[in-house]
């Protein structure tokens, strides 16, 4: 029974996939940055040994998932849940051509990270750093930890429609693009994190990372109002306490 199951998720999922690729299919995209080799279209050759790690919040993990080219997505590894939504996922990483590694900060967090130090060599490494409980849209100091150890710089990442629909979840919602819409793709310059941080040193650079986030996120709604987005990194600020 529990085989039988597992085959009809996968179908499900499956299925699931084929109708966002044909969706996706019908969208324009415009990618936005400071330089083409930053964006999710850009194929680095064999002499590019520039490795990433990309941080984009969980409500917009969608887009970037679908509109990543091919080559980028089989270059690419991304940290997903162990709850049972997780399986869900990374099968669906699995179909699109990304590899996963299992964990998060609540449940197998170090064995995850281990992983992620040990075997992604010649990968980009994608985080949502605010998965998979949340609070919304406040960085965990995971992504940054990753950063110093293995030597590799964040972008971050900001992804919006013209239309779309808003999935309602338990502590976010997930944003789907509508049909024949516009999307649009911002990243961010990479920011080099140094390697063994003290405590201190980690906080101050998840408040740099998380100032990054928040500011490419107003540019991204900057761009749906019709206006020109700045890439221009905001000077690190703390942030206040509700």
């Amino acid at each position: 029974m529990k085989i039988r199951s597992r085959w009809l998720n996968k179908f499900a999922v499956w299925l699931g996939m084929a109708g966002l690729r044909a969706l996706f299919a019908t969208c324009r995209q415009v990618h936005l940055s400071t330089s083409d080799r930053l964006t999710l279209k850009y194929v680095a050759g064999p002499d590019d040994p520039d490795r990433f790690i990309l941080c984009a919040w969980h409500d917009a993990l969608v887009i970037p998932t679908f509109c990543s080219v091919k080559q980028v997505r089989q270059r690419t590894c991304c940290l997903v849940s162990r709850h049972q939504d997780g399986g869900y996922l990374a099968d669906a990483m699995a179909i699109l051509g990304y590899s996963t590694v299992r964990g998060s900060t609540s449940k197998g967090g170090a064995q995850a990270l281990k992983q992620l130090m040990d075997d992604t060599a010649g990968k980009h490494i994608v985080i949502t750093p605010d998965g998979p409980r949340g609070p919304r849209r406040e960085l965990k100091p995971g992504a940054v930890f990753l950063a110093s150890q293995t030597g590799r710089k964040i972008c971050v990442g900001a992804y919006v429609c013209r239309r779309g629909w808003r999935i309602r979840g338990s502590w976010t919602d997930m944003l789907i693009p509508k049909p024949l819409t516009t999307i649009y793709l911002l990243t961010s310059e990479p920011i080099a994190i140094p390697p063994d941080l003290s405590r201190e040193q980690l906080h101050h650079y998840v408040g740099e990372v998380q100032a990054e986030l928040d500011h490419l996120n107003e540019q991204a709604e900057r761009v749906l109002r019709g206006e020109t987005p700045t890439f221009e990194r905001p000077a690190h600020h703390e942030r206040q306490a509700a």
